[in-house]
């Protein structure tokens, strides 16, 4: 068997009375007293800007610079010196006329020198159907063939290369009114270009220009001729 709790001693402010003790306060209503809250302390930072306020001030400087720079461009350039200026000012002061630099002028440009040099026509023979023969001093002139078969010379200047030294070759035009036909030669002995390539080639040229000028309209008495122009190529 346990043995009896010991008793508690008493209270000495329960042995007192009532008008001594005071107001009797119970255990269970100071409990539920809750502490006093303390006090929110002052952030020790300072308080952050709104955004808004640091826009506004970005704007303004912006607009401030814009400002600055759309005067100083003008006063510039208003305030800059001029050629024009400098030299009527000095003029002013040494008493003389300002100098003008006159413009500079191009030279004028040569005119090439030809590359070829052609011969008057000559007619070298003339016949008819019968077997006698004109003699050469006899034969009437074909201007306008002549002019053509000039012309065809020179549009074929560039059957010579640059590099072949130059010289001359004698062209021969074989026309017959017969037969309408026109055949044109560099004979060997009428040129000083010894390359049987390049006068073969131009020979070709010249005929194939004369040839697409044709002998419709061509006055003419007699029934075949051969003509002859020497051309020099520089």
């Amino acid at each position: 068997m346990s043995s009896p709790p010991f008793p508690r001693p008493p209270d000495p402010l329960d042995t007192q009375p009532p008008s001594v003790r005071g107001p009797t306060t119970s255990r269970a209503t100071v409990a539920t007293v809750p502490p006093s809250e303390p006090r929110a302390s002052r952030p020790s930072f300072p308080s952050v800007e709104p955004a808004g306020d640091r826009t506004a001030r970005l704007e303004i400087v912006v607009a401030l610079v814009l400002v600055l720079v759309l005067v100083a461009i003008p006063l510039y350039l208003w305030r800059r010196p001029r050629t024009e200026s400098m030299a009527v000012a000095l003029a002013g002061r040494d008493g003389a006329s300002p100098m003008v630099i006159p413009p500079t002028e191009t030279p004028p440009v040569s005119p090439a020198e030809p590359k070829l040099s052609l011969s008057e026509p000559r007619i070298l023979a003339c016949q008819d159907a019968s077997p006698r023969k004109t003699p050469a001093d006899r034969c009437d002139h074909l201007p306008d063939l002549e002019k053509a078969f000039a012309r065809a010379i020179e549009e074929s200047a560039g059957c010579v290369p640059r590099d072949g030294g130059g010289g001359t070759i004698q062209y021969v035009a074989d026309v017959s009114f017969k037969r309408r036909t026109t055949v044109v030669t560099a004979p060997r002995e009428g040129r000083s270009i010894k390359n049987p390539k390049t006068s073969a080639a131009c020979a070709a040229a010249v005929k194939l220009r004369l040839k697409a000028t044709g002998l419709d309209g061509v006055a003419h008495e007699h029934a075949r001729y051969k003509l002859a122009i020497t051309a020099t190529y520089r």
